[in-house]
Order: structure tokens, then sequence, then C-alpha cells
């Protein structure tokens, strides 16, 4: 790959008064790669954007969003149910889908929903990261740029050399303004031993996001605390705050969504949804917490447990799914028990599944419970709100 290199030196005047402290007499050294990326030394270890990420199921290389809630490996195409297809930014597309259970089907939904979120912030980002960055003391500019019905800017600071730690920021404001930037997104990291790899803490904020951009669809609060490990695990521990990919879609929730992708064999998640159960009487959305367990050759698991809609107060719908790795819904087998609200009680036999598979994991029905899965590492916490591109 070959990359044309350039120092980016001294104070720049638009950055002057951006980051509180900041001092001039730093460099760095920039290249633009053969996809237009500002590759910046000391600095690209830490982009929240995978530029160079290569795909371990395809080979191939593609742009990475690594806060992404992984779900299963589809082999029929892993079909994005959020999908950006023409737009300039994410939009739900409630026809796209595969031919999988039901359950696997609601928790693909729930995860992209989140996805949403994460690619409405970092999408602009991937555009910026195309434009001539500015330097002052520690801090690198990208943008002001267009994206989608919004203007952008994306700034980066190294907090710390030794830690290797640093924050960044997105701030957003509507194309055509020259009024000032709000801050629309931010997360802090500390880099691993391998760049993008770390622990740190990454936020949306999906309404300051939408007013600067009509085009952003997703409303609420996403915050999320973060690891990935120099050997593959990614753990997310994710709270959603009045949160919707899209108010015509689905109504705002509040919820923990918990994930821990293993590598490229295992994922492990908690997942929850609004979504209409079709066993049930009605249309009427249930609330629908989910386990799902997917691993590599063997198949997915999910355990839901469902709450309000057309189900009795006091009661809840235990629905678990197994299927094999074909994921065909013709191949699953799904059992359905009706438990008191605290899981006695419950009625109906069980499950038989792949030997991997077979222990169940009924998940908290409370949307808002802390409720990790089963021999899942120690959570990373959340931030309180949308960190500010300080690094604290």
């Amino acid at each position: 790959m070959k990359l044309n290199a350039f120092p980016i030196l001294g104070c720049a005047a638009s950055l002057a008064t951006a980051i509180a402290g900041a001092s001039c007499g730093t460099s760095t050294t920039c290249a633009v790669d053969s996809s237009g990326v500002y590759v910046c030394s000391s600095y690209t270890s830490a982009y929240p954007y995978d530029y160079a990420y290569t795909d371990p199921y395809y080979s191939t290389t593609w742009g990475y969003y690594p806060y992404y809630v992984d779900t299963y490996y589809d082999p029929y195409g892993y079909s994005y149910v959020y999908a950006a297809s023409m737009a300039p930014t994410p939009t739900v597309d409630g026809s796209a889908g595969s031919n999988v259970p039901e359950l696997l089907d609601k928790a693909h939904r729930a995860a992209n929903a989140i996805d949403l979120g994460v690619r409405a912030a970092l999408d602009p980002i991937a555009d910026l990261l195309k434009t001539t960055p500015a330097q002052d003391g520690n801090t690198i500019m990208f943008g002001p740029g267009n994206h989608g019905n919004g203007n952008y800017q994306f700034t980066i600071r190294r907090v710390s050399e030794a830690d290797k730690r640093f924050g960044w920021k997105l701030e957003a404001r509507p194309a055509g303004s020259s009024g000032d930037f709000s801050l629309a997104a931010g997360g802090t990291i500390r880099v691993g031993d391998q760049p993008r790899r770390g622990h740190g803490v990454f936020g949306v904020d999906c309404n300051t996001l939408s007013a600067a951009d009509a085009s952003v669809t997703c409303r609420g609060t996403l915050l999320m605390g973060f690891a990935h490990t120099n050997d593959g695990d990614k753990i997310l521990n994710v709270g959603l705050k009045a949160y919707t990919p899209d108010m015509t879609a689905s109504m705002p929730l509040d919820a923990e969504v918990f994930a821990w992708r293993h590598g490229d064999t295992e994922n492990h998640v908690r997942l929850v949804a609004r979504t209409n159960l079709s066993g049930t009487a009605t249309s009427a959305r249930e609330t629908v917490a989910i386990k799902l367990t997917y691993v590599k050759d063997a198949g997915v698991r999910a355990d839901a447990a469902a709450t309000g809609g057309d189900i009795t107060q006091g009661q809840m719908y235990v629905v678990s799914t197994c299927v094999p790795p074909d994921l065909d819904q013709s191949h699953a087998m799904t059992q359905t028990r009706t438990c008191s609200s605290d899981g006695t009680n419950c009625t109906g036999s069980t499950l038989t599944c792949a030997p991997q598979l077979q222990t169940a994991a009924v998940p908290n029905p409370d949307a808002m419970a802390s409720d990790p899965p089963a021999g899942m590492p120690e959570m990373p916490s959340e931030p309180t709100a949308i960190p500010d591109g300080s690094g604290n």
C-alpha cells in the first residue's frame, strides 16, 4: 500500500480554543493510504473507526465499527435489518431478514437497532478521516466536513503517551451553518498491545445528531463501556436511555445490553426489544429480554423472557429455540413455557439442543436488569454521560 506522508506541525488557529490548555511545539506525521484515509502516527491506534480491519469470516479488508453488538454468523449472508443501503446515514429497513427462526431474527434486529446508533456516530468520522487534519499540541482535528444533512468535525487528543490514553469527540451542526458545534458523540480509549484494541468508554447522543442532521433517525442516548482484548475478545456493556433507532419503527426504550464476542468462534449476548411474539393473541408488543449464544459449527440457542403485551400480569412467557449451524428455521427446535414473573412455576417440557447449547440461560425479564451472560469476563463500566473528548 503506497502512503503519501507529510508532517503536521505547530498550532492550528482553528484549534486554539478547541481544547483548553493545548500547547504548541509537537508534531506528528500523517500518510494518506490507498483509501484516502489520513493515517496519523501516534494517533492511528486510537481511531474509533477501524479503516483497515480484516474480517475473520470472509478474510477481506473493510471498514469496521468496533462497538457493534454481534449476534451470529449467518450463512445466508447476515443481512443488516438496519442498513445503510444508498442513504447517507443508516436507516431502518424493515423488509430485510434471513431464513432463521423468529427468536434469532428478533435478537438480530435488537442488536442492529443499537448498531444503527453506532453507525450514526462513526460514519461521519469515516468520512472526516479523509479530510486534511490540523494539529494543536497533542490534539488533531479533522474537518469540518459535510455528511448526510449535517456538518461535522472530529477531534482526537493524546492524553498520555506513556499510558497510550486518548480522548475523542464528534461535534455536529446543520450543513451550511456557521454556528457553534454541539457534542454528538465521544469516547476514551487506553490502547492495548495492538491498534484499536484496549478498553474505554463510548457514547452517542442521537438527539443532538438528529437535531443537526435531519437524515439521522435514531433518538435518545447510547452509553457503552468496552474492552477489546489482544486475543480478539470484545466485551460491551451498553446502556440505552429513551433510545430508538427510528421513532416510526419502535418506541423509545430504556435497557441494559451486554455482549461478549469470544474471538471468531462464539458470541454471547443479552438484548431487549419491544416486539410482538407470533404465538401471542394479538399484535400488541411484549417486552422481550433475549439471551443468545452462537457457537461456531454447533449453531445458535436463544432463550427469551417476555412480559407485557398479551401476557397476563404476574406471568411471563419463556421461549427457547435451538438451531444447527445452517440456521434454517425448518431445522429449529422451539419450546414455549408459561412461568410466574419470577421464573418459577413453569409449565412445559425441556428442550434438547447440541451439547454446547444444552444449558438454558433464561434472562431476567426486567429490561434494566444487570444480567450478563454466564461466564462473561469482568464487565467494563458504562460512562455516566457522553465523553467530552478530554480523555477524563
